[in-house]
């Protein structure tokens, strides 16, 4: 009934909230088997049955079979008090049996159940999983949730009466959940090498490698904070049709995913290029959990780690080139992109404002701090400038350019397109970070060929 399962949203709860319990789950499953384990997840990690991703197309056939006169009655391998809180909220079932203590209702137990209650063929049943088959074959008839493969199982065991369609992870659904257009994030690897004017083909090929680990890194931490925002994001008007969220990938093959591309990304990281790149690798997945895990509910200092993220990018590409990074340049790529997360969040508070004023948006903030953000955050660009426009008639420019001066041209150009971020985010229009909406964006384009034109022509 619904689009994911009860025992691992709670472990993911537990995660997130409850961090250390989790070394408590080997005892759980030892001292009780499966039923202790749910009824502790239950008690330590409850999950609100409001926002959870419902087959409403199911539930809608249940509702119409009640009316119709049917006993409908929701039997789970969740826990009672977990499966009780959902047959509340849906007001759909007549009777409500989930796993208690000394008696994990699934498979086998719960086609004995059903017999000794109802007796063998004396009920259809609805159900999505391999461990349904022993319930199905003593079923009557069968209403499947799944693929066409799942109904031609079931249909060899007993005649299946209906079927909803409820296949998951398709390649769609991983493409987003991985956010493999964000990418284009690891393009700022390429910063230190061009403003060093070392293009030589190695260093070329070094950060190209470096771009697609970084892009497996960066996956996997996406989809370990999706799984880790899964309850917030179905809150939030636009969140909620994240693939973890709507329920169409598992948090199993997440947790999967995640590990594997996480392990492939520091492995390869440090054999193929180095350990201190591995090492910037292992840093950044520890900052962005620490961050989902607590960081991202401090006001203000969640803002400026997250502007840190974009930095780790242009380190990591100055250890892959073997190019040290100017004080200068540090300095202005830590303002420009503190200005860019500070219309990122601006923009989450003006698009979902009763939900921060709910407190239910996963951030420690109110709609009357807009005003303060926008202001750190044009604030922040100024200093950009302000340091670029420095950094012009600095030592280490001279030695590189022909004509220096030139490169002020840069400051109009760089505070037009991040004044235009900023008008975006004020009118509500910054529906996604805005480095990524610079990759499709055609004026960011126009912008960054100015800026090349001009970097050029100093260079002549």
């Amino acid at each position: 009934m619904i689009r994911g399962n009860l025992l691992w949203e709670s472990v993911v709860l537990l995660l997130k909230h409850h961090t250390v319990w989790l070394f408590l789950v080997p005892w759980w499953l030892l001292i009780g088997g499966r039923p202790r384990l749910k009824r502790e997840l239950a008690q330590r990690s409850p999950v609100d049955p409001v926002d959870l991703p419902y087959n409403q197309e199911l539930l809608d056939f249940l509702k119409r079979e009640r009316q119709g006169g049917r006993q409908i009655v929701l039997i789970t391998a969740s826990d009672q008090v977990l499966a009780q809180q959902i047959g509340t909220h849906t007001a759909v079932f007549h009777e409500v049996h989930g796993t208690s203590a000394g008696n994990n209702l699934k498979g086998r137990k719960k086609a004995e159940f059903l017999c000794t209650k109802f007796g063998e063929r004396g009920f259809d049943y609805a159900g999505d999983s391999p461990s349904d088959m022993p319930v199905w074959r003593v079923a009557n008839a069968a209403y499947v949730v799944g693929t066409e493969v799942t109904v031609a199982q079931v249909a060899a065991v007993t005649e299946v009466l209906g079927w909803f369609p409820g296949g998951t992870g398709i390649s769609g659904d991983w493409w987003r959940a991985l956010r493999i257009s964000h990418w284009s994030k690891n393009l700022l690897m390429f910063a230190p090498l061009l403003l060093a004017h070392r293009m030589g083909w190695q260093p070329l090929l070094r950060i190209l490698l470096g771009i697609v680990l970084f892009g497996l890194c960066s996956s996997g931490v996406y989809v370990l904070n999706d799984l880790l925002d899964l309850h917030s994001d179905r809150a939030h008007p636009w969140k909620r049709s994240r693939p973890f969220a709507a329920g169409d990938l598992s948090i199993t093959s997440g947790i999967a995913a995640s590990l594997v591309l996480l392990a492939s990304a520091v492995g390869l990281g440090a054999v193929l290029l180095s350990a201190r790149f591995a090492g910037v690798l292992v840093l950044y997945v520890i900052t962005t959990t620490w961050y989902s895990l607590h960081l991202k509910r401090i006001a203000l200092l969640d803002v400026f780690v997250l502007s840190i993220f974009y930095s780790f990018r242009i380190w990591a590409g100055a250890l892959v080139a073997s190019v040290p990074l100017s004080q200068w340049f540090m300095g202005f790529i830590l303002f420009f992109f503190l200005s860019l997360a500070m219309a990122k969040r601006y923009s989450e508070l003006v698009q979902a404002a009763e939900l921060t004023d709910s407190g239910n948006s996963g951030r420690n903030y109110r709609t009357a701090d807009r005003a303060l953000l926008m202001n750190i955050g044009i604030a922040s660009c100024f200093s950009a400038i302000v340091i670029l426009s420095l950094y012009v008639h600095s030592t280490e420019v001279m030695a590189l350019y022909r004509r220096p001066g030139l490169l002020l041209i840069l400051c109009p150009l760089v505070l037009y397109w991040t004044g235009r971020i900023w008008l975006k985010a004020s009118r509500g229009e910054l529906n996604e970070d805005p480095v990524t909406l610079a990759m499709k964006d055609a004026v960011s384009y126009y912008v960054a060929a100015a800026s090349v034109a001009v970097i050029l022509l100093s260079s002549w």
